[in-house]
């Protein structure tokens, strides 16, 4: 006989599934995002920008999965938890998805401007944004407390890396070293990575409410 605990387990299995499945997605959006910047990729950009679709499709089933789960089998305690930090994951996720696709028009726009050299500094932080969503996945999928803590911390490091950042393509347009055209698109592309960032930060605090139960968002880190 099945068990109401095991049709919960099931959806619970089946919500976590899709959510790695469009973690992945967004994986190669930003991944794809990078590519095309350093390369000047127009290709990979403008599939980066088609891909978007996709990934607000998985956002749609996703939510439409876990509504469902919680009017259905009404989880409580550490399932609930789960529940609710997927439905808060996804916006985030959705975001960064977003986010890569505007980074990638951003690239289509720059592609016919020479290859400036705070280009090499930006390359740096788009990583660092990207290696800070990798974080957040690995930390969702091996429920590593310990690594969502460590990260939701950091988004201090976001905001500063920005500012310097900034600072540095400001010096470089006084400098003529780029031209304005460049400078607004190359802003707009840091902004958008200082973003990833932080989204990414937010996917770590709900990895971390899910296993501990308490909220980050307004305690001091």
């Amino acid at each position: 006989m099945v068990t109401q605990e095991t049709i919960l387990q099931q959806h619970i299995v089946s919500l976590r599934t899709r959510l790695l499945l469009m973690c992945a997605a967004v994986s190669v959006a930003v991944e794809d995002m990078i590519h095309a910047f350093e390369t000047r990729d127009v290709g990979r950009a403008a599939a980066v920008i088609d891909g978007d679709n996709d990934i607000d499709a998985l956002e749609n089933e996703i939510d439409d999965k876990a509504l469902k789960l919680m009017a259905c089998t009404q989880p409580v305690a550490g399932d609930l938890r789960f529940v609710v930090s997927a439905l808060r994951m996804v916006l985030d996720l959705e975001r960064i998805g977003d986010e890569a696709s505007s980074m990638a028009e951003g690239c289509i726009l720059l592609q016919d401007m020479p290859p400036y050299v705070i280009m090499d500094e930006v390359l740096v932080f788009l990583h660092q944004s990207r290696n800070a969503y990798e974080q957040a996945v690995a930390a969702f999928r091996s429920n590593d407390i310990a690594a969502a803590l460590a990260l939701a911390r950091t988004e201090d490091d976001a905001t500063q890396g920005e500012v310097r950042l900034l600072h540095r393509c400001m010096q470089a347009v006084l400098a003529h070293e780029v031209d304005e055209q460049a400078f607004m698109h190359i802003v707009l592309i840091i902004r958008a990575a200082t973003r990833i960032w932080r989204r990414s930060a937010n996917i770590a605090e709900h990895v971390y409410f899910s296993l501990h139960g308490d909220s980050l968002k307004h305690c001091p880190k």
